[in-house]
């Protein structure tokens, strides 16, 4: 665990390094979810170059628990995507692949994944923070579900198709504050599925994308500029991706 928590660290203050022009520079910031990108917030607040930049530009974040945690900081951050796009945005992920030049991900053990999706998608540079755990050689290896959000409405019918392909699919229960399943800060329904060595990546990501009543999923191909990963010996691994997904407009 200290080895996990050290390469954390490491790849939050190489990421900082990164951005640190960027986010000096940029009017409009976005803000992922989870505990690395807490660690990078934390580190930007501790700069204060960086941290007026936080407090004067406009900052997007992924999640009510991200709003919050940078409120506290003194963030006056947003809940929405703006017009123009964002200048830069940083997050982590589960799991992380590299292959052929494209990062892969699988995102949202936090239920933020489909916000998450659309601030990385409407931003000029997405950089993806993780430690070494989170490395794969092909994505699925280490056997992350991908997380699915569906309305309500839908969900037996999406149960009922994802049985029909063998794609095991389970209803994620809440996190022990509440009964009931999980609900994202959209109040949709997250179904975790395990697609790995039934259906291929791609095929699974175009019927998830082609549901009706699929909100969205936690697959990202082709989203990421730059993904760093931190090692427990203190090193840092930067991957420079082939961005293929961006909102044209930008």
């Amino acid at each position: 665990m200290l080895s996990a928590n050290y390469a954390k660290q490491v790849a939050a203050e190489k990421a900082l390094n990164l951005l640190r022009d960027r986010i000096a520079e940029a009017e409009k910031i976005g803000v992922g979810t989870g505990s690395t990108v807490a660690r990078i917030v934390e580190l930007i607040m501790d700069d204060p170059e960086l941290a007026r930049a936080m407090k004067t530009g406009r900052v997007y974040a992924s999640s009510l628990a991200t709003l919050l945690m940078l409120r506290r900081y003194g963030v006056e951050a947003y809940s929405y995507t703006p017009r123009g796009g964002l200048d830069v945005y940083f997050d982590g992920a589960d799991e992380v692949a590299a292959e052929d030049g494209e990062c892969m991900l699988v995102k949202g053990r936090g239920a933020a994944m489909v916000r998450e999706k659309i601030l990385a998608y409407n931003s000029r540079y997405t950089v993806i923070v993780v430690d070494e755990s989170k490395v794969s050689s092909s994505l699925g290896e280490r056997g992350k579900p991908v997380p699915v959000e569906v309305l309500e409405y839908a969900l037996e019918a999406l149960l009922d198709e994802l049985n029909v392909l063998g794609v095991r699919a389970e209803v994620r229960s809440s996190c022990g504050c509440r009964d009931g399943p999980a609900l994202t800060d959209n109040f949709g329904i997250v179904v975790d599925t395990w697609p790995w060595g039934v259906v291929g990546l791609r095929q699974y990501e175009a019927l998830l994308d082609r549901l009706p009543g699929v909100v969205g999923h936690g697959l990202f191909i082709g989203y990421a500029d730059t993904v760093v990963v931190g090692r427990g010996d203190g090193g840092v691994t930067v991957y420079r991706c082939r961005r293929t997904r961006r909102n044209p407009a930008l």
